[in-house]
């Protein structure tokens, strides 16, 4: 598990720990997972990738700059597309038999532009607007080359508003008193645990390589999705049946492929703190 002390990578570790799984995080920082072994490992130097995927059988890949403005733009970009490829490369080198990586929503651009339909399934357009959303679009294009190329199968996940289970009281209470401010992530939020999940379900399965939209079932906010859809969303083509609080983002493609079913479904109303 590449970025294995990260927001979601931790909750990777410990969803594969205790599904009985051997377990390597992989990061620049300490991973304190009990049953997990970890690696300091910079993605951004081939050597220490290559030495680290010796007699791994399968990688959640999640090591990277988390978002644009943690350092310079040119950084986010250049390291995230290069430890990418990096791993994907060593990967099929090395007899690796299964890859997930993390993208994330941010490759649709929803930040600057409203969706061109909803619900969102993964044949949207794209449009990344920071370096971070752009690394992503560059590590996708790398999986499907290196799928094409070598036949190593690689699952990448757009992943919608992961938080951890402490920061979503908070955040929810802001959109439901302020759903403007979140068009952005469609006031959608994924719980960590169930980000994790996904990571367990595709690497043990054997679905096809390819996009993925990973998110919650439904909105956060105890607003029906059309009405919000109504509000702020007006022109907005609307391809697929809105009922109740449906995401506008649809993982059909992942529920289909290796089960993905989250159940931490949060609200104002139903909250899910850690055990």
């Amino acid at each position: 598990v590449t970025g294995s002390a990260g927001r979601i990578g931790r909750y990777v570790v410990r969803d594969l720990v205790a599904a009985g799984h051997d377990v390597i995080g992989a990061d620049v920082r300490q991973t304190d997972v009990p049953g997990a072994q970890h690696l300091f490992v910079d993605l951004t130097d081939a050597g220490q990738v290559y030495a680290s995927l010796a007699g791994v059988e399968a990688v959640a890949h999640l090591g990277a700059w988390a978002n644009a403005g943690v350092v310079p733009d040119p950084q986010t970009y250049g390291d995230n597309v290069r430890g990418t490829f990096h791993i994907l490369q060593a990967c099929a080198e090395l007899g690796v038999r299964r890859v997930v990586s993390a993208s994330s929503a941010q490759v649709y651009g929803f930040f600057g532009h409203p969706p061109e339909y909803l619900l969102v399934d993964e044949d949207h357009p794209l449009r990344p607007l920071n370096s971070y959303a752009l690394s992503k679009t560059a590590g996708e294009a790398a999986a499907a080359y290196i799928t094409d190329r070598y036949g190593l199968p690689i699952l990448c996940f757009r992943i919608m508003g992961v938080r951890t289970p402490e920061e979503m009281p908070e955040q929810i209470q802001r959109l439901q008193d302020d759903p403007a401010a979140d068009t952005g992530l469609l006031w959608t939020r994924t719980d960590a645990r169930d980000a994790a999940t996904a990571f367990r379900l595709a690497l043990e399965s054997d679905a096809p390589a390819g996009l993925y939209n990973i998110t919650a079932p439904n909105v956060v906010v105890d607003h029906p999705t059309q009405e919000l859809i109504a509000r702020f969303f007006p022109k907005v083509q609307v391809h697929t049946a809105v009922a109740g609080r449906i995401s506008p983002m649809s993982c059909a493609r992942a529920q289909a492929a290796f089960g993905y079913d989250p159940v931490f479904d949060w609200s104002v109303t139903r909250q899910f703190p850690e055990n």
